[in-house]
């Protein structure tokens, strides 16, 4: 089971620390990870293998010229994460968070445990710099450990919207760091602590969106689990009406 504050952790650690929020997530990917972060007008699968000349990668995924809100790909030049130009510096700081969130947990982590299975040599083949031996090949499958390099092309809806019920289990456990990476539910719960349900729910929002910089749609969300989780429901004086 992955942390995420554990990994949010790790990640602000490589960075040099936390920053002011709402919280600079490009260069600070730049600073904890091998990782180059770039904008690109009309991204789509195609259009981002062509950036970082990964003509192989079109096929994967099914990828084709649907748009993308972003994407990360691990070649042997580095790991690149690529946003859409022209979203808004909201969306584009989530979208980046995201993706590094997937390389954090589906790239950095799956290294260090084929390193462990498989020894270091073995990380050669992750990141493209050559094809793996048969004996890798099944010594892989026996450690049910990927021998592949690793692409991963994102897409959202125009609002943003994350909707855990309708996405893979990994899409809604980066969707879990990014937020912890950007707007650290410790945080948020600290403002909320003393205040009722209703309160609670207006202020949460407007932390989310104003001080940490999220997305509308996603800020509204978040911060509707974080206070449902931490506060159980209304209190029994908010059920009777005397707190509104």
């Amino acid at each position: 089971m992955v942390s995420v504050r554990y990994w949010s952790d790790w990640f602000w650690k490589r960075a040099g620390g936390r920053f002011d929020y709402p919280a600079d997530i490009a260069y600070a990917a730049t600073c904890a990870l091998d990782v180059y972060v770039d904008e690109v007008a009309g991204l789509t699968p195609v259009s981002a293998a062509a950036h970082i000349g990964r003509e192989e990668l079109c096929p994967l995924g099914g990828a084709d010229e649907r748009s993308l809100h972003g994407c990360v790909i691990v070649s042997r030049s580095g790991a690149a994460v690529l946003v859409e130009k022209c979203d808004d510096e909201a969306e584009k700081r989530f979208t980046i968070a995201h993706e590094v969130s997937h390389y954090i947990v589906e790239v950095k982590q799956r290294h260090e445990r084929a390193a462990d299975r498989m020894g270091r040599d073995f990380a050669d083949t992750l990141y493209g710099l050559r094809e793996p031996t048969l004996t890798e090949l099944i010594d892989a499958w026996l450690n049910n450990t990927r021998s592949e390099a690793f692409a991963h092309f994102m897409d959202r809806t125009p609002g943003g919207g994350y909707g855990c019920s309708r996405t893979l289990e990994a899409e809604c456990l980066a969707d879990d760091l990014a937020l912890e990476i950007l707007a650290p539910r410790s945080e948020i719960t600290a403002v909320i602590s003393s205040m009722g349900l209703s309160e609670s729910l207006k202020v949460a929002r407007r932390v989310a969106e104003r001080r940490f910089g999220l997305p509308n749609d996603i800020a509204d969300r978040y911060a509707g689990r974080v206070v449902w989780q931490s506060k159980g429901g209304p209190s029994t004086a908010e059920r009777f009406g005397f707190i509104t």
